[in-house]
């Protein structure tokens, strides 16, 4: 009885044991990947904020008026006039939009087919 009692002991012992070095070896390959990202994500941050650095220099207006000089010749740039700004009401109306089903156009390329045999 004593015999069976420690070879099932030593079994749950031996079990145990491989499974807490399993979870040990998932939780590590999860920080591993959990790293990966994070260093991602700062490599990320720091693109983002050189872009945006990058964007400031660029749209800086002593810059942007040396270019619109520089290419107005070519560009056709001018100074806006006053008489261009508009409110809202005062834009054109939308285009009036049309939909075209699949009968329609179907029978319009049947229309242009027809017509392209008669010349």
């Amino acid at each position: 009885m004593l015999k069976t009692l420690d070879i099932v002991l030593v079994a749950l012992v031996l079990f145990a044991t491989t499974w807490t070095f399993g979870v040990k070896h998932e939780a590590e390959i999860l920080e591993e990947r959990l790293r990966v990202v994070e260093r991602g994500i700062a490599h990320e941050n720091e693109t983002i904020s050189l872009l945006e650095a990058d964007w400031s220099l660029l749209n800086r207006p002593e810059r942007l008026q040396r270019l619109a000089t520089t290419f107005e010749g070519d560009l056709g740039l001018r100074p806006l006039e006053p008489r261009q700004m508009v409110t809202a009401q005062e834009l054109p109306a939308e285009p009036a939009r049309f939909e075209v089903t699949p009968d329609a156009a179907l029978e319009s390329f049947a229309a242009n087919t027809a017509q392209r045999a008669v010349r």
